[in-house]
């Protein structure tokens, strides 16, 4: 079984589209019956032991911040301890990213570039060229970011794997079957269009241009296609 961890819900104008959870369930191309969808951010409980016996996690987005460290972030972050430990893959979206960055070791902050949206290229480093994730995707990848927190250090024998102008540790790997991506592969350019709808009042006074962001926006086959790997990977993981 794959467990979601929901760690918030879409914004209002997003929400035609979907749960976080529903979007995830139809990119990693799984069954919905085996998947069991935890909203922490609801204090709802994750499963106990036996963890080794997940197929898999998936810790979503959140308009929460890392740095918040409220008590349900800091409760999901012992479950995942414990998931890591008994050899569960994992991977971490965007907050789910810092998350796990913050858990490791490393650091989260707000960005000195600011709020990043919209279209993104995101550039694999030599490390991410062979990572068996992320490995078979193009050196250069066009994704659909939307955050304001980064990770500005990573964890201690942590690999990076992807940059970004805006972002040196847009992805990275910790161990061989821990994974953080700063940008959404669940995510189509309707969902990001919605998002620029939503925060268009704020992204006109940070300086930036909606329309425009709008019209940049493209389909990111080879970033969705990370999820269906992300599945088929954790499964071989539990096969050993």
């Amino acid at each position: 079984m794959f467990v979601i961890v929901q760690t918030g819900d879409p914004l209002p104008l997003a929400q035609k589209f979907g749960s976080f959870a529903d979007w995830f369930i139809s990119g990693l191309h799984i069954d919905q019956h085996d998947v069991l969808v935890v909203d922490v951010h609801k204090n709802q409980s994750l499963p106990q032991a036996p963890l080794s016996a997940l197929s898999g996690v998936v810790i979503t987005g959140s308009a929460s911040m890392v740095t918040e460290q409220s008590q349900w972030m800091k409760q999901t972050q012992n479950w995942l301890e414990q998931a890591i430990t008994a050899g569960t893959a994992v991977l971490g979206v965007c907050f789910g990213h810092q998350l796990l960055a913050d858990l490791l070791g490393g650091q989260v902050a707000f960005n000195q570039a600011g709020r990043h949206m919209g279209l993104a290229r995101c550039e694999l480093t030599a490390a991410g060229v062979e990572d068996d994730l992320l490995g078979p995707l193009q050196p250069h990848i066009n994704t659909l970011v939307s955050h304001q927190q980064v990770v500005t250090q990573l964890p201690e024998s942590a690999v990076r794997l992807g940059t970004t102008a805006a972002d040196l540790n847009h992805a990275f790997r910790w161990g061989d079957r821990v994974w953080g991506l700063q940008f959404h592969p669940e995510w189509r350019p309707e969902i990001m269009s919605a998002y620029i709808n939503e925060r268009a009042t704020d992204l006109r006074h940070e300086g930036f241009d909606p329309d425009a962001m709008q019209r940049d926006l493209l389909p990111c086959h080879e970033a969705s296609s990370i999820l269906a790997r992300f599945a088929e990977l954790a499964k071989t993981f539990q096969r050993d």
